[in-house]
C-alpha cells in the first residue's frame, strides 16, 4: 500500500493548517504543479500584488526546475518534498538581519520536527541535518524600501519522500514506512515561519537554542584550512569564533 501523498491543490494545505494552528493570522497560497523556482514566482507575484501590513502569503511547487540556495547554489526539489517561498509584510522592529531571520525559521523548524522525535541539528548558518545528511535548507531574504525594512522573505526546501542527493536524507528514510503526507508538511513549514516571527521578539533565546542545536563545534576555515572553536552565536545570528587566544565574529553569505 502506497501511504505516500501528493499534493491536490492548496485546499488540504489550508485544513491541515487550520486545525493545527492556534495563530490568527491567515495566509494566501499558491500552488504551482511545476516551475523554474519558487523564489521567481513569488517576487513576480509581489510585484502584481503588493502586500499589506502583517499579511502572509506563500507559493510551493510540487517540483522546481531550478530551486535556488545559498549563495545561488541549484537546491535539488524534485516530486515528494515541500518547496516553498514565503514572504510576511512586517515593517520596524526588527534588525536588519538576514541571518538572525534564517536561524528564527531553522530553530522553529526544528521544533516542528522534533515532535516526530527526529533529532535535528543546524549546520550554520541555514542547513538542517540529521546524522550529518542534509534534511532541509532554508533562504532568508529581506527586502527594503528607502533604506527601512518591508519584507521578510524566505524560502525552505524539506525533504519528506523524494529522491535525495547522496549529501541529502528525507524524512521517510529517517522514520520509515510511517505515512508522509505533503500536505500535512507544507503546513508545519508555514508554522514554522509564523513562530519564527515569536524568535525575532526574543534574540537571546533564539541565540541560546540554536547553540545548543549547532551541529558541531568546530569551524574550518574554506580559504586556510585553520579549525577554530565555536564560541557561540552573537545577537544578530554571526558565528563567534576563537582559536589560539584569538577571537572572531563569521558572517554568512546568503
Amino acid at each position: 500500500m502506497n501511504t505516500q501523498k501528493p499534493h491536490r491543490g492548496v485546499g488540504l494545505i489550508y485544513r491541515y493548517h487550520k486545525l493545527n494552528s492556534p495563530s490568527p493570522r491567515s495566509w494566501r497560497l499558491i500552488l504551482k504543479p511545476i516551475c523554474a523556482s519558487t523564489e521567481i514566482e513569488l517576487s513576480n507575484w509581489i510585484a502584481e500584488k503588493p502586500l499589506k501590513q502583517n499579511q502572509l502569503i506563500a507559493i510551493f511547487s510540487s517540483c522546481q526546475k531550478f530551486g535556488q540556495g545559498q549563495a545561488g547554489r541549484i537546491w535539488h526539489a524534485p516530486k515528494g518534498g515541500v518547496w516553498v517561498s514565503a514572504a510576511i509584510k512586517r515593517e520596524g522592529g526588527f534588525e536588519n538581519n538576514s541571518q538572525l531571520y534564517g536561524l528564527a525559521v531553522a530553530l522553529a523548524l526544528i521544533e516542528r520536527i522534533e515532535r516526530i522525535g527526529v533529532n535535528v541539528k543546524i549546520k550554520w548558518p541555514n542547513d538542517l541535518l540529521v546524522d550529518g545528511q542534509k534534511l532541509a535548507g532554508i533562504l532568508p531574504r529581506l527586502s527594503f524600501r528607502g533604506g527601512k525594512l518591508r519584507l521578510l522573505r524566505v524560502g525552505v526546501g524539506l525533504n519528506i519522500f523524494n529522491n535525495v542527493p547522496k549529501e541529502g536524507v528525507s524524512l521517510k528514510q529517517i522514520i520509515g514506512d510511517k505515512k508522509m503526507n505533503l500536505n500535512f508538511w507544507s503546513s508545519e513549514v508555514l508554522l514554522a515561519i509564523e513562530r519564527s516571527l515569536d524568535f525575532l521578539d526574543n534574540k537571546d533565546f533564539l541565540s541560546s537554542q540554536v547553540e545548543q542545536r549547532l551541529w558541531s563545534k568546530k569551524y574550518i576555515d574554506k580559504e586556510t584550512g585553520d579549525q577554530w572553536d565555536i564560541k557561540g552565536i552573537d545577537s544578530v545570528g554571526r558565528l563567534i569564533l576563537f582559536r589560539e587566544d584569538k577571537e572572531k565574529i563569521l558572517s554568512a553569505l546568503i
